[in-house]
């Protein structure tokens, strides 16, 4: 049995007809210290596409943005994508800053 990562998960394993298997389980004893971000889950919210580090927003609360005007950017894998709006629309509110690591979906500009 391994130690528990970040999201308390453990590897355990065992062998099953002379091989050797692992299979990940969530220890319900240890607490998970893996920080966890809103996710976007309306039309009117941005979230990640993929997975990877948040290195700049484009936009400002406040914002009018034309659909295709870029609103923020991520690196993933040394490549580096830009997001970009979907459609006319307002900024509301950024819910991430610059730097930060995100999961896929994670929200980061929310419209009026």
């Amino acid at each position: 049995t391994s130690k528990p990562d970040a999201e308390a998960i453990r590897t355990v394993f065992f062998n099953l007809n002379g091989q050797t298997r692992a299979v990940k389980v969530k220890d319900n004893k240890v607490t998970s210290t893996k920080v966890m971000h809103q996710k976007a889950s309306s039309d009117k919210e941005i979230g990640a596409p993929l997975q990877g580090k948040l290195v700049q927003i484009n936009v400002a609360v406040g914002d009018t943005v034309e659909k295709d005007k870029p609103l923020f950017a991520l690196e993933a894998m040394k490549m580096e994508s830009t997001v970009t709006a979907p459609f006319k629309a307002t900024v509301k509110k950024i819910h991430l800053i610059e730097g930060t690591m995100l999961e896929q979906n994670d929200l980061v500009v929310e419209f009026d």
